[in-house]
């Protein structure tokens, strides 16, 4: 689920059909469940990595108001909507991660779509329609924002079921956070035995036909362009081009496998192939990624079940960083404890030490406050890039 991706088109897409709904009116859909008592007051053992706040005592002090709270939305889910949910992604769910879900809510039914970039436009065209929307949204920042600024995101308050306030701070507080995911430089060792610490050290002639990036992933720019300025990202984006040293590829990942041009300006790696390694580099971007309720959905319950399991189960979470059949799923919230990436094996292994070293080295984190500016500055990488 590359929820970082496509920027551009997406928001596009979105204007197109924001602007075609008129006045039609879907039905009112019921509103978010309330929590299931209240949330224990405890206090997050807090570590800062980066933007990001981990709370070590979680499991010990927040997952169990928070399991509790999981048994009560299945109660209520199985009973909405026939237990029928409706989750739409980049990608549609597998039925492995189904299976793993079902194991412990079996009456729930999930129908999933993958919509790629026509996700916004579905879920505004079913509410226009009156058609059966997604009950679960979901996004980074700045992918989401036009969802979010047409009242998509359902005002859910996370605390109350037994969320760290602390992890609820980057993003608007409907946001809840269930991942993260960043630029990183993917490369392979039989070509190049490492990469430079920053995209400036890509200008060196060495690099000379060597790196890739695509298209639609001028976000790999931002995070520059954010810490140096738009007209700095500008100029290093047309010296790479230039001189020859970057190559616009639509797909990166033959190439890079195959060492033709073996450096590629991406995001996290799906491919286990063991020549190819992954790292941060300076003014990287690593991205919070956040889960939500539709404001449109049928099973609200059901929407808020599956955020919270999918985000925080320990029983999930260990078999995503432990099982290879798992890896090519987002690396879980860099808020949860130590113990959760130190068990991390293969492919996740990777990419979980890739974003945590960004995130400790300083890397650049959009935040609610800053989202309409980095919007600005991958709208200007995409051009520089695109024409």
């Amino acid at each position: 689920m590359k929820r970082t991706l496509g920027l551009a088109a997406l928001a596009a897409a979105t204007a197109l059909v924001l602007s075609g709904c008129g006045t039609q009116q879907a039905q009112e859909a019921p509103t978010a469940v309330e929590p299931s008592g209240g949330a224990a007051d405890v206090v997050c053992d807090a570590v800062e990595v980066g933007a990001i706040t981990r709370c070590e005592n979680f499991y010990e002090d927040y997952w169990p108001e928070i399991d509790r709270q999981l048994d009560a939305l299945y109660e209520k889910a199985k009973e909405t909507d026939g237990g029928r949910l409706v989750i739409w992604d980049w990608y549609e769910l597998s039925p492995e991660i189904i299976a793993q879900f079902n194991k412990r809510f079996p009456d729930i039914t999930i129908e999933t779509q993958g919509l790629t970039y026509n996700l916004s436009s579905a879920i505004i065209s079913a509410k226009a329609t009156g058609s059966r929307n997604t009950d679960v949204v979901s996004g980074s920042i700045t992918s989401m924002a036009a969802m979010y600024d047409e009242g998509f995101w359902e005002k859910v308050d996370w605390t109350t079921f037994g969320v760290p306030a602390e992890y609820l701070t980057i993003g608007a507080p409907e946001l809840m956070p269930d991942s993260i995911n960043g630029t990183l430089m993917q490369y392979n060792t039989d070509k190049v035995d490492a990469v430079p610490d920053s995209l400036d050290g890509l200008r060196d002639p060495q690099y000379k036909g060597k790196v890739s990036v695509a298209g639609y992933n001028a976000i790999v720019f931002a995070g520059y362009g954010m810490a140096e300025g738009e007209d700095a990202m500008l100029k290093l984006i047309d010296d790479l081009s230039s001189s020859g040293n970057l190559k616009l590829l639509e797909d990166q990942g033959a190439p890079l496998s195959s060492g033709d041009v073996p450096i590629a300006l991406n995001q996290t790696l799906y491919n286990p192939n063991p020549v190819l390694k992954v790292a941060p580099f300076e003014h990287s971007g690593v991205f919070a990624q956040f889960s939500g309720v539709n404001s449109d959905a049928e099973n609200k319950p059901g929407a808020m079940l599956w955020a919270l399991w999918n985000a925080y189960d320990p029983d999930w979470i260990e078999l995503r960083m432990t099982d290879e059949n798992f890896s090519s799923t987002q690396v879980p919230f860099a808020g949860l404890p130590t113990s959760v990436f130190d068990q991390a094996t293969g492919l996740m292994k990777a990419n979980a030490d890739a974003l945590l070293q960004g995130l400790a080295n300083g890397a650049e984190t959009e935040t609610q406050d800053t989202r309409d500016q980095w919007q600005a500055m991958i709208n200007a990488a995409d051009e520089a890039l695109n024409g």
